[in-house]
């Protein structure tokens, strides 16, 4: 009897009893949400869940006082280095396919064939004296090596030859190495300066071991001293930098005079001609009387002794609006120059 009048007050009022209930859990809901923002910006707590979400390198997290295990996330970088970012050495390796002069080879770069000029050295021309020399020493280098090619300020010369410095899988700089055995002189070719004090050291180093152009002399000709050297003077008289019409279709017509002051025979064998921009001419098998000049022509020609023939291919070679001659000796001394 009990029994059938409690189950009858239960069924009276159980909806009531629900919709207490349902009020009861919204109400806590609710302030779950009002207290979540304070609760988040708690910096322990803000700290803990950030440490359950973080990786460590044994799997672990602790967070007051639970081990949790998390797994490991490794993230590795998808975008290539290039080898011009800052603190990477700015090098290429290359495939040498033949050696075109002591100075110059051809590589295999980048899926593509290209000329390779040595930068801060000068090696007699094809056809110059010494130049089968020159010539055979860079291919006993670095004839069917793989190379290391370094770039300095410039990309590429007037040629369209790319200018970098050579290396050998030892780490021997081929530029350096041809100057110190005496098959190439030191010529500064600015911005590209970088290792030029090197070079310069590397000459020396040839010059007291009296090797290639400094080799003891077999000619009978007299050798002019330093002092004497000095009087080869550039004489802008003389010269002509401006040829009358096209200079690029004139190009015989615009030359540089060389005057020997001394009062002795100078032997300027492997000496250089260069303007500001770079462009260089080494003077083949050629001595200067005392007192007589010498034309250097930007065309080409046969070779005198009031004449020589620079030979320029496409353009020609003083700039009309103004350059600077360098006369420079083969132990890489500056004789004179000249601005216009």
């Amino acid at each position: 009897m009990n029994e059938t009048h409690e189950t009858s007050w239960i069924s009276r009022f159980k909806w009531l009893i629900l919709g207490g209930c349902g009020l009861i859990f919204f109400f806590l809901c609710g302030s779950f949400l009002l207290f979540l923002p304070d609760l988040l910006s708690n910096p322990q707590v803000r700290q803990s869940s950030e440490a359950l979400f973080a990786s460590t390198p044994t799997n672990e997290v602790i967070v007051e006082g639970l081990n949790l295990s998390t797994p490991a996330v490794i993230m590795t970088p998808t975008t290539p280095v290039s080898e011009t970012d800052e603190g990477l050495p700015n090098r290429a390796t290359a495939y040498v396919i033949q050696v075109i002069d002591g100075d110059t080879i051809e590589v295999f770069l980048n899926e593509e064939s290209h000329r390779i000029r040595y930068i801060g050295i000068d090696s007699p021309e094809i056809g110059m004296p010494f130049s089968e020399e020159a010539t055979e020493a860079n291919r006993r280098l670095v004839e069917g090596q793989i190379l290391e090619l370094e770039k300095d300020v410039s990309n590429t010369d007037q040629h369209g030859r790319m200018l970098r410095y050579v290396y050998l899988s030892d780490e021997t700089l081929v530029n350096a190495q041809l100057v110190a055995l005496g098959y190439a002189v030191a010529v500064a070719y600015p911005p590209d300066i970088k290792y030029q004090e090197l070079f310069e050291a590397k000459q020396q180093e040839a010059q007291e071991n009296g090797l290639g152009p400094w080799a003891t002399p077999t000619a009978t000709a007299t050798l002019v001293s330093m002092e004497s050297e000095a009087l080869v003077l550039i004489d802008p008289a003389c010269s002509q930098f401006n040829a009358p019409g096209n200079d690029n279709e004139n190009k015989n017509e615009e030359f540089v005079c060389l005057i020997n002051k001394s009062i002795e025979l100078v032997d300027m064998t492997s000496w250089i001609v260069r303007d500001e921009y770079g462009w260089t001419y080494s003077i083949p098998e050629f001595s200067l009387e005392p007192g007589a000049a010498v034309k250097v022509r930007s065309g080409c020609g046969d070779n005198s002794q009031k004449d020589l023939y620079w030979c320029k291919d496409e353009t020609a070679v003083w700039n009309n609006d103004g350059d600077c001659v360098y006369l420079i000796s083969k132990l890489g001394k500056t004789i004179a120059q000249y601005c216009y």
